[in-house]
């Protein structure tokens, strides 16, 4: 990512979920039991290709394997000096796994998520009137990562007030806001927060909701590449292939305390039955035939190009792999 860098309660109906708990002696699992009810043994883990007529892979999971397969991932990644946090959301069963920490981290450009959601509820809501230019402001910001689109709506809509309203509709417990003047991508999140907002934001389009479904369609057309040039096609794009009904929404930044951070979140699944987020920090890391090799460079996104970046390559693959180790292997050849 380069730089350019409510109140409004609608009511939800939680139901129960457990939350299974996956130790790893890699890192910390943040785990907590929400339903005393036991789910069928089959409901979350592997993920398993089924042929269809389609040009597209129906991905089913089962519980047996996600717990190994996650620990798998989180190896691997500690192995590439990251350290990785996968979370996964079966909404059909209301189960929930995560591997590794659910400690808050910056969003990079997941927040833009957040930015239009707020926007178009105002829209929806008649405290705002877009133009056909707002909706495309909001149509790059979703598909194609566009900074320049996202800070002119934040700067806009109210800046931190967006997330403020965010955290408020969805009961998100931690999201914080950045501090007012900073930049948008240093919203901090957590994974068990992102799955709810999905979760949220697939259930209201399931439910006619057309702002949601305008969001989710944005998603699903994400583009290979964001305005920028940088490959938008890591984690869930190259680990899943042609999946059912994938989408999308990539975040990158570099560099907190040495370190490249790299979201990949989304849906996937008929009915978009499945959602995940993995987030890896990752020391920044270049290969000896690079000339940025034992320089000690950082490639600060706020003010260098790192499109071609070695290091952002190896971050982006330890993403990749990360995922092919947790949901299996469902790219069709």
């Amino acid at each position: 990512m380069q730089e350019p860098d409510m109140k409004h309660g609608r009511g939800r109906a939680r139901s129960g979920a457990m939350m299974l708990c996956v130790a790893t002696a890699l890192a910390v699992s943040g785990c907590e039991a929400m339903d005393s009810h036991p789910l069928p043994h089959e409901a979350l883990g592997l993920a398993s290709m089924t042929d269809t007529d389609s040009d597209e892979s129906t991905v089913t999971l089962s519980a047996a394997e996600l717990p190994r397969q996650i620990d798998a991932a989180l190896a691997l990644a500690d192995s590439r000096g990251a350290r990785l946090t996968v979370a996964v959301l079966d909404r059909e069963s209301g189960t929930r796994v995560l591997g590794g920490s659910d400690e808050p981290l910056e969003t990079a450009s997941t927040v833009k998520l957040f930015i239009a959601e707020e926007v178009l509820y105002r829209e929806v809501t008649g405290e705002a009137t877009l133009a056909d230019e707002d909706h495309e402001l909001i149509r790059s910001m979703l598909r194609s990562s566009d900074d320049n689109a996202a800070t002119l709506l934040w700067e806009t809509y109210g800046g931190p007030e967006i997330v403020e309203h965010v955290v408020e509709r969805h009961n998100l417990t931690g999201t914080t806001p950045p501090d007012p003047g900073s930049w948008w991508w240093n919203t901090t999140t957590t994974a068990s927060d992102l799955l709810t907002w999905y979760d949220d934001l697939l259930g209201d389009s399931a439910s006619g909701d057309e702002s949601a479904a305008r969001i989710v369609g944005h998603l699903v057309e994400f583009t290979d590449d964001g305005v920028d040039g940088y490959d938008q096609r890591f984690g869930l794009p190259e680990g899943l292939g042609d999946t059912t009904e994938l989408g999308v929404k990539q975040g990158w930044m570099c560099c907190l305390a040495g370190e490249w951070l790299h979201l990949s979140t989304g849906f996937f699944g008929d009915d978009h039955r499945y959602v995940v987020v993995v987030a890896a920090r990752e020391t920044v890391t270049y290969d000896e035939s690079d000339p940025f090799y034992d320089t000690g460079f950082l490639p600060d996104t706020a003010m260098y190009d790192a499109t071609g970046d070695g290091s952002a390559q190896h971050a982006r693959e330890t993403v990749t792999l990360a995922v092919e180790t947790t949901l299996g292997s469902a790219h069709r050849p």
